[in-house]
């Protein structure tokens, strides 16, 4: 008997396959007390994003029976869009950094500045050892943790962030009807429901609790418009892969240079992050309203 495809299956039979692999492993740590922060929750957190490649995949493949590279996305011809996926993280860090700054948190700008904070967080017990290796291994200026970070987004980080893309600017993006406005934001909003349980356990933020899944809401959605827009003008879900992957490079650099914001506020996932994107999407707006043809967001 043949797979008679109708949208309500197209979306929702990959997405429930890819939320009980991607769940299963988070429900286990929520009952058993286990915390997001330990060695068990960066397993599942690399974990976490092959389950939404492997059902898209079986939807593609032995379902509908197509191919896998084109209608998926999976381009590999680069142009200048790469470099601008590989380059946006940081400049959503940039505005993160200044609207934690004027929110009255001071930046951290200086060696002494970030030394003084790791050693904050050393246990008492710790302390000697801490400053034997910090005799001989002196943290660099933190503006550089963004340059030793980017080239991470180039590699590991890249194929992590490259199997959830697949699934939501890839096959999510060719399934899901309607204009620039209504898909990227029904895209973001089904971003958000796979990574709530996640969130909900201290994912992205560290801080577990339906706080936490609340703000990752407007995270998902204006991130969604902004690699949405990425994905149509390269063509290709590895610019997407390459903005998140560069993200994830650069996220322990964000919580270094705004060392002491709230959880809620700090970049990538906090409110400044958020405005960082929003000011990354105002870019991509304006470069939408110079062209003739092809116009994405007034559709």
């Amino acid at each position: 008997m043949s797979f008679r495809a109708t949208r309500a299956r197209l979306i929702g039979i990959p997405f429930v396959l890819m939320a009980v692999g991607s769940w299963t492993p988070v429900f286990a740590m929520w009952w058993q007390g286990i915390e997001w922060t330990g060695a068990i929750g960066r397993a599942v957190a690399v974990w976490y994003a092959f389950p939404a490649l492997i059902a898209v995949l079986f939807m593609q493949g032995p379902v509908l029976r197509q191919s896998i590279l084109e209608p998926l996305g999976i381009r590999f011809s680069v142009s200048w869009w790469w470099l601008v996926a590989w380059l946006l993280p940081v400049a959503v860090l940039a505005v993160g950094v200044l609207v934690t700054w004027l929110a009255g948190y001071e930046s951290v700008l200086t060696v002494e500045q970030l030394i003084e904070n790791k050693r904050s967080m050393v246990p008492p017990e710790q302390i000697t050892e801490f400053e034997e290796y910090l005799a001989e291994n002196r943290p660099p200026h933190p503006l550089m943790l963004i340059v030793l970070g980017m080239p991470a987004g180039l590699t590991f980080n890249l194929l992590l962030a490259f199997c959830d893309e697949v699934a939501f600017r890839g096959y999510f993006f060719r399934e899901i009807p309607g204009n620039f406005w209504t898909r990227s934001t029904a895209i973001g909003v089904l971003w958000w429901l796979w990574l709530a349980p996640s969130v909900a356990v201290g994912n992205l933020y560290g801080v577990p609790g339906l706080a936490s899944v609340a703000l990752a809401l407007p995270w998902c959605v204006v991130a969604s418009w902004v690699l949405v827009y990425l994905r149509v003008r390269s063509e290709s879900v590895i610019a997407t892969a390459l903005a998140r992957g560069t993200i994830l490079a650069l996220t322990a650099a964000a919580i270094d240079l705004t060392f002491g914001a709230p959880w809620w506020l700090g970049p990538f996932y906090g409110l400044s992050g958020v405005v960082g994107l929003l000011a990354v999407w105002l870019v991509f707006w304006i470069h939408d309203r110079t062209r003739d043809k092809g116009r994405l967001t007034t559709r």
